[in-house]
């Protein structure tokens, strides 16, 4: 597919054509993909018929977690911005409880896909629009790329430009913010963690990414874990995440929470740590989100020998020790991330 050609509607509706031609389990995604899209237009313009000249402001960013809780110091400025607008998040369903818990934001506008976004977008329902979105970035579903209109950076390796805060920014046009997110969960999401009654001193560890290079071992962490429970013996561990790799089932002053969380509870049980430990993944932004100090084990990525994906307190160091190996992460020392841990205090 030429990305240098005009994305045009009808140009998408012949890609996506071809695509339900060659795969027909496609077909139920379109299906899904469509029915959205008219319902949502359908909203959105009624809602522009009747919002009395109220300014409708659309900030797209359709996953991933981290990603959207990096960017949330953007919607504070666009209400800074548009005091008087209707301020929409635009994300897919398994993300919307995130931006729906910045104050912020009046809705959040869940699509099935960036292909989804990129169509209604042409549909021109905003006066104001924010695309977090890297330009000539693929639909991962359909293939579909966004192709941004204006001249806005190319950003290839977003590392070379800073923090995810820093990308997005770029991305959309937007002067370059260098504030931490913060999200404070709500009160169902607190009253859920103090139904599970929670240990008053813990750890919680989180070891697993959408990336395997980003990864650390599952030896590696069991041994770190059974280090910080000697070291201190007041001291729990708490893993969340999909998946658990170190604590496989509950036991003497280790438990896992892993698969039974939203994203906002597992904010709120990272809250109540004493300590974040983790590696590059979204809930390391969510303990940067809601001010619990961490230890993040980073290592050489792609060709990025040192990166920081955090902006606010995370990246000046002022909460967070962030671990650089001079290798891949996988390689890093139980000892150097056993000494970090000692250094911030179990």
């Amino acid at each position: 597919m030429d990305d240098s050609a005009p994305l045009t509607l009808s140009r998408i509706a012949r890609l996506m054509y071809w695509e339900a031609r060659r795969h027909r389990k496609y077909l139920l995604h379109l299906a899904a993909l469509l029915c959205s899209l008219i319902k949502n237009a359908a909203v959105l313009w009624l809602r522009r018929i009747f919002s009395h000249r109220r300014r409708l402001v659309a900030i797209a960013l359709v996953e991933h977690m981290g990603d959207i809780v990096a960017g949330e110091p953007i919607a504070g400025l666009a209400r800074r911005r548009f005091p008087d607008a209707r301020i929409y998040w635009i994300t897919r369903a398994p993300y919307a409880s995130l931006p729906a818990s910045y104050p912020a934001m009046d809705r959040v506008l869940t699509v099935v896909c960036l292909t989804e976004w990129i169509l209604l977008q042409r549909l021109k329902p905003f006066d104001v629009v924010w695309d977090l979105h890297i330009n000539g970035r693929h639909c991962p579903r359909c293939g579909i790329p966004q192709v941004k209109p204006g001249n806005l950076p190319e950003i290839d390796d977003f590392y070379d430009y800073g923090c995810l805060l820093t990308v997005e920014c770029l991305c959309a046009g937007l002067p370059v913010l260098t504030d931490g997110p913060v999200i404070t969960p709500p009160p169902a999401a607190v009253a859920m963690v103090d139904a599970l009654s929670l240990p008053s001193r813990f750890i919680v560890i989180h070891c697993t990414s959408n990336d395997s290079r980003r990864d650390w071992s599952a030896d590696k962490w069991r041994e770190l874990a059974a280090r910080i429970l000697a070291a201190d013996p007041t001291v729990n561990i708490v893993e969340v995440g999909l998946r658990p790799l170190v604590v496989m089932r509950d036991g003497a002053r280790q438990r896992t929470l892993c698969g039974a969380l939203t994203m906002l509870e597992t904010a709120e049980v990272i809250r109540r740590a004493r300590l974040f430990i983790g590696i590059d993944s979204g809930p390391a932004h969510l303990a940067n989100a809601v001010g619990t100090r961490g230890v993040i084990l980073l290592g050489v990525l792609l060709r990025f020998r040192t990166y920081t994906p955090y902006s606010g307190d995370y990246a000046a160091g002022a909460a967070a020790a962030i671990i650089h190996a001079d290798r891949p992460v996988a390689e890093l020392p139980v000892e150097t991330a056993f000494a970090a841990v000692m250094a911030h205090g179990p």
